[in-house]
């Protein structure tokens, strides 16, 4: 791992005030700016806590027909719960255009959510019995249109995409940066900031590689300060791969390849928690 660099095109990512405050209109102009795809390709991330053991895997690859889209696929699991989230994201902003999530523990669950410009429209399907339907083809059992709230020209995103989106910030000369995230029905405004990054132990497999990266490894940091935008229409619902964003939210990526190796925050019930990287897969060259 040690020819292991930062993509040079890294210094051509957006600055934090794109981010933050790029129109719509705009974001479309622009969709053949948009910046290189990061180093990985894959990250799977663990955090065991009480003899249980959470776990995500994030993948981002580019759209196979629309090169101004990228696709993030997320599966996290903790104890017999479990999510899988498929996003649509405009690669120029982050911006989410379309989200599906799969849930399923004492009951199963599926969502769409459509991101169109006057609001958001949120399908649930729920299976009925004994089905052997795939979840795309339940019954509906409910549709609502959800105003997006009063933060002009924000960037409207996933959760998910945050780490992405924290690494594109790592490498700007903005002090700050702004997106909203939207949940269920509600939305978080998420300040992103540069911070100090201590030197961390990691222990993650590199695929294809034959030993694993590990030792202790200088870091640096992007906080996300994630706060409530507007009235919340539902209980406090905001995770990052398990943390709840009541208190900050650091990302801490390794300095010399650029990878987010560790997440740093408050999870329920645990308080203060690490999620570390567990796996990577590098993105392919051509990509």
């Amino acid at each position: 791992m040690t020819g292991l660099t930062r993509n040079s095109l890294m210094c051509c990512l957006l600055s934090a005030t794109a981010l933050a405050s790029l129109p719509a209109a705009a974001a479309e102009e622009n969709q053949t700016a948009r910046p290189p795809l990061p180093a990985w390709q894959i990250l799977e991330y663990e955090q065991q806590a009480f003899f249980v053991t959470a776990s995500s895997r994030l993948e981002l690859r580019p759209d196979s027909e629309d090169a101004g889209r990228w696709q993030l696929s997320a599966d996290s699991s903790v104890a017999s719960n479990s999510e899988s989230v498929a996003l649509d994201l405009a690669a120029a902003d982050g911006r989410v255009l379309h989200r599906s999530r799969f849930s399923k523990g004492k009951e199963q669950r599926y969502k769409t959510y459509d991101f169109l410009p006057a609001h958001i429209l949120r399908v649930r399907q729920d299976p009925p019995p004994k089905t052997t339907l795939p979840p795309a083809e339940w019954p509906v059992s409910s549709r609502h249109e959800i105003p997006y709230p009063a933060a002009a020209g924000a960037v409207v995103t996933d959760a998910y995409a945050l780490i992405d989106l924290a690494g594109r910030f790592l490498d700007s000369d903005e002090a700050s940066a702004q997106v909203v995230v939207n949940t269920e029905f509600n939305f978080y405004r998420v300040q992103m900031s540069h911070s100090d990054g201590p030197a961390i132990k990691v222990n993650y497999r590199v695929a294809g590689a034959s030993a694993a990266v590990s030792g202790n490894q200088p870091t640096r940091g992007v906080t996300l300060q994630v706060s409530p935008l507007g009235e919340p229409a539902e209980k406090p619902d905001f995770s990052l791969l398990g943390l709840d964003g009541k208190g900050d939210i650091t990302v801490l990526f390794d300095t010399i390849n650029g990878l987010p190796v560790q997440l740093r925050g408050t999870a329920p019930r645990i308080g203060s928690a690490e999620i570390n990287l567990k796996a990577v897969t590098l993105r392919e060259a051509a990509e």
